[in-house]
């Protein structure tokens, strides 16, 4: 079987899709199934130097073309199916195509569209491709209701493969390791709670802010440690700390290395996640797989994909997020219970797992038995 794969989100500075990519094709790969890949990346962009070391890239092309020459791909490289990792699925095998959607937060909020005309020509081209792919896939029971919900698609038409934890995600504990990662970023405090996610809206680092400012005598010396671009259209790092009269306490290291988030990850006292909208929410595995306390929102999927493992607030109530923070931080047995139950949770979602629902799939499309 020879199978496309979109590799572009692979490319350059990953975001979540990107992970999301690397993480299925490597253990898609790793698994030596009879199964030959072929991942298309626009021009220019090269293979990561880490792909060469993967267990079975021998069975891996890596193909440059732009998005205009891709709608022939499918037929002059003998694709049997092809697999849109990134909302689009740009050319078809001779058994089609299927297309991952990871969420529709911007169908939900289409205000915060960056495109100039608007995000309703994006979202009638995701969903014509979602109804014209064989299968559509997303990772979670949220997002498959919100296929349904607001594309119309039928519910057998949608298949829930959720993501894994990265191996670079565990529990750590170097101190010269962090006592590095502190100089280099300015962490003085001891203590810290940890947020991640940019400022971009939907990540919420607003209403962190605010939560923090309403309960701001009983976090005591913590800092509060903002990590991610910290600098977008709709918001703003260091403006919104200023506003709450934080900035002596907010510390904005950027965009950090997995192996600095897994340090982060496993000494902070507090991670804190009130996203909007996810239709999955990673760091929230990745911090429990590091053995820290989680606090995340309510809603959406992150929800569903915390389970008891986290304490749950509504990340639209500012003051309802600074008790809960205020909770974990002060009853230490729950502190000690959301570890346990984190590693534990964070075990039941693998990258394995989700490889093997994948090429399952991929055999099911093309008519395969197992």
């Amino acid at each position: 079987m020879r199978i496309g794969f979109d590799a572009n989100p692979m490319v350059g500075d990953k975001g979540g899709v990107g992970w999301h990519s690397y993480e299925l094709l490597r253990t898609m790969l790793a698994r030596q199934e009879e199964i030959d890949f072929v991942a298309y990346a626009r021009p220019g962009a090269e293979q990561p130097d880490s792909v060469r070391g993967w267990q079975g890239v021998e069975r891996l092309q890596w193909i440059n073309s732009s998005k205009w020459g891709m709608g022939k791909r499918g037929s002059s490289d003998q694709l049997d199916l092809y697999h849109g990792t990134n909302f689009k699925m740009q050319t078809v095998g001779r058994y089609g195509g299927l297309v991952t959607i990871h969420d529709l937060w911007l169908d939900r909020h289409p205000e915060y569209s960056k495109k100039m005309l608007g995000q309703w020509s994006s979202s009638f081209k995701t969903r014509q491709t979602a109804l014209r792919a064989r299968k559509a896939i997303t990772v979670s029971e949220f997002s498959a209701r919100e296929l349904v919900e607001l594309y119309g698609l039928k519910r057998e038409h949608i298949r829930v493969i959720p993501n894994g934890v990265s191996g670079g995600f565990a529990l750590r504990r170097d101190d010269q390791a962090m006592a590095e990662l502190r100089k280099r970023i300015g962490l003085t405090a001891d203590h810290y709670i940890l947020f991640i996610g940019g400022a971009d809206p939907r990540k919420n680092h607003q209403i962190f802010l605010e939560a923090a400012e309403i309960v701001r005598k009983k976090l005591g010396p913590r800092m509060l440690v903002l990590v991610g671009s910290p600098v977008h259209p709709f918001g703003n790092y260091e403006e919104s700390a200023r506003r709450r009269s934080l900035t002596e306490k907010v510390l904005c290291p950027g965009r950090l290395s997995t192996n600095d988030l897994q340090l982060l990850y496993s000494s902070t006292d507090l991670f804190v996640f009130p996203s909007l909208y996810e239709g999955f929410g990673m760091p929230v595995l990745e911090a429990m797989a590091c053995g820290a306390p989680v606090l995340t929102s309510n809603s959406t999927a992150l929800a569903e994909v915390a389970g008891d493992a986290a304490v749950l607030a509504d990340p639209q109530d500012a003051r309802a997020l600074g008790e809960a923070m205020v909770r974990v931080l002060e009853d230490e047995p729950l502190r000690a219970a959301l570890k346990i139950k984190g590693f534990a949770r964070a075990k039941q979602f693998s990258w394995d797992n989700a490889a093997a629902k994948t090429m399952a799939l991929y055999r099911e499309l093309c008519g395969e038995t197992p």
